[in-house]
This record gives C-alpha cells, structure tokens and sequence, in this order.
C-alpha cells in the first residue's frame, strides 16, 4: 500500500473511531549503565498535585496501568489491532521478553546490513503511539529506510542506525474513548526507579530490549536515542529524562508525559538526567497537545536551566510557525487537530537526525 493510502487510512480510522463517542513487578531493567543512580527518580518527584490525591500512588503519580475490563469494546479494539504488530511488515527482527506480571513482551529489530562489531551503528528506540499498530506508524515516518542512510554520527564511514521498536501493551490510558484502553505504553505511572520492585513495566521492558540489543556489541553506545509518537513520545521523553544512557531525544506531538490534560495525579517534571530534548508539537492538535506541551516545555526551562531543547510548532503544512493555534486547545479526540496529529511530519526528519547526531552522550550537560 502507498504511503498516501495508510494516511488516508488511519486519518478515517481514527475520526470514526472518535465518532463513536466517548466513556469515561519487579525488574532487572537492562544492563548496569541504564541508571547509575536509580533512587534519585523517586527522591527527585515533588509528589502529586493531586486532583484525586487519594488514588495517587506518591512518590509516582498514578498506579501501574490496569488491563482492559473483559467486556471493554476499546479492549477489544486493541487485540485486535495487535495482530498487526507483525515485524514481518518492516522486515524486522522479533526479541521477546517475559515481564514481572508475566506478561509476554516483544519489540521489532531492523539491524542495517552495515552495523557490525567494528563499524557500531547508534541505536534509535521507537515508542509507538497509542491505538494504531507500531510497524505501520514506522512506515509513516519512514525511518526504516533512513535506518540505512541517515547520518547520526558525522562519520561517512557509518551510515544509518539500529532501530529498535518495543511494543506497547494493551491497558488503561487517560485519554477519551476509544483510546481510554489501548495499545501503548504507560507514561503516568513515573517509577523509574531501576532498584524498585515495582518499577514500571514498560520502562523495564524498553531496558530489557536496549539491554538485548547492546549485547550484541554493535551498537555504538554514545549515541543511544530516543524518539516517539504521541502517548509514545510522551514515554520517550519521560524516559529519556530518567535514563541517564539515553543521549538525546527526538519526539512528534507529544502530551505532557507529567501533566496531561485528563491526568488524576499530575507532577512537577523531574529529570535525574540532563538529556537534550527535541519536540514537534502541531499549532492545532488532539486534546490540546500544543498547549500542554508548550507549558511542559516551559516548566522544563524554568526547573531545569540548564537542560538543552527544541520545541517546534508546526502548521497543517508542517511548516514552523510561533504559536498554537488557540482554538484547537479542545481536549477531545474530535477536535480539528486530530487529523494533523496522524500525520507524521516528514520534512523534518534530518532536522531530527541533526538533533540527535550533534548530542551524542559524551556531550550531555548532566
């Protein structure tokens, strides 16, 4: 299928789906060098600004994600479209995880022909948004084949990357229907804290896969990144903020991974780690992601001067423009962004690329 029809496709997947109207463990985690001071993530939270304080699991915001109810039609939904998380479509290679709840896990892998013990290929992690099938957002934002070609590291001599893509699970979000249980991953629950037993299932599950591929001894590990979309940029910045390997991070249209719009236990942003931040907001998006990644990035500035960002709005045309569009701050799935917000904005790609390869981890500002 054409890039133009899987557009065409999702954007009217998901306004139906909007139509249909609204309802409201314990982990090793990867390898030693993922967090070299695991308690500051829970020392560092200021706790909950608690609209529901007593539902609030402080010091980390909200409780692990439930799973979908039996009878859940948005459960349902995401089994569904599960079956399409296949690497096959991307021509990936499939690891597998069991989880501390003993869930299975996967993630795909695409290994460029080039990466090899003597020419190490950066590694960038890919976290899916929510509802829609990862492999088909990767063909969206076409980074499988910039995965050959693209320049993350400024050597001619080692084109392309690693490019890892953990698969999110199917459990609670605070997002409208359909998108209340989905597949995705579960940014409210903020437990990075690598030495807790209730660490959070998905941060030990992207650990474990990063862990997986670095074992491998092809990946460069000054240049691990990662990068997002939507409920997975969120992730990706959350994560990239508390994982002090993680170098840099690139994301399109992220919710405020600490606040967000619908959120009963909204924190203060803690980092433990300086990790250079790179975010593509649309002027008119879904649920008022504009305005709150605006603030969250706002917030960042204030808290943490010294953190390194770049915070891009974009038109429908995903050309740069100095504000959000205030009458699409709507926090609904129906408001007019949410066809900007499946759109991938592909012409920035290599400023991405940039970002990433001019913040390699020898260079961070911890």
């Amino acid at each position: 299928m054409r890039l133009a029809s899987f557009k065409g496709v999702l954007a009217l997947a998901a306004l139906g789906l909007a139509a249909c109207g609204s309802s409201d463990d314990s982990s090793t985690g990867g390898n030693g060098t993922l967090a070299a001071t695991p308690t500051q993530a829970a020392a560092a939270s200021t706790g909950p600004g608690a609209s529901d304080a007593q539902n609030c699991d402080v010091p980390y915001g909200d409780a692990p994600a439930a799973l979908p109810p039996p009878t859940s039609v948005a459960g349902d939904l995401a089994d569904i479209l599960n079956l399409l998380n296949e690497c096959g479509q991307v021509g990936g290679e499939t690891l597998t995880w069991t989880d501390a709840a003993n869930e299975s896990r996967k993630a795909c892998l695409i290994t460029p022909s080039n990466a090899s013990t003597s020419s190490k290929l950066p590694l960038v992690v890919f976290l899916q948004g929510s509802l829609f099938p990862a492999p088909i957002q990767l063909i969206l934002n076409d980074w499988v084949s910039q995965s050959g070609t693209a320049d993350l590291t400024g050597d001619s001599k080692r084109p392309g990357f690693i490019l890892l893509l953990p698969i999110g699970r199917n459990t609670h979000h605070f997002y409208p229907f359909p998108d209340n249980y989905a597949l995705g991953f579960d940014n409210w629950n903020r437990n990075l804290d690598r030495s807790s037993p209730n660490l959070n299932l998905d941060v030990a599950a992207i650990d474990q896969f990063v862990s997986q591929v670095e074992s491998r001894n092809i990946v460069d590990t000054n240049r691990v990144y990662a990068t997002g979309w939507s409920n997975g940029a969120a992730m990706a910045q959350l994560y990239a903020l508390n994982t002090p390997s993680i170098a840099a991070s690139a994301v399109y249209s992220s919710p405020d991974p600490y606040s967000d719009v619908q959120d009963p236990c909204e924190q203060t942003p803690f980092a433990t780690t300086l990790t250079p931040l790179m975010d593509i907001h649309n002027a008119c998006d879904i649920i008022g992601i504009c305005q709150t990644g605006t603030q969250f990035h706002q917030d960042l500035a204030r808290l943490f001067p010294k953190l390194k960002q770049n915070v891009i709005i974009v038109d429908s045309d995903k050309n740069q423009v100095q504000a959000c569009n205030a009458s699409c701050a709507e926090q609904t799935i129906t408001n007019p962004g949410t066809a900007n917000h499946l759109l991938w904005p592909q012409k920035w790609n290599e400023a991405m690329f940039t970002w990433l390869r001019e913040h390699p981890l020898s260079a961070k500002n911890n």
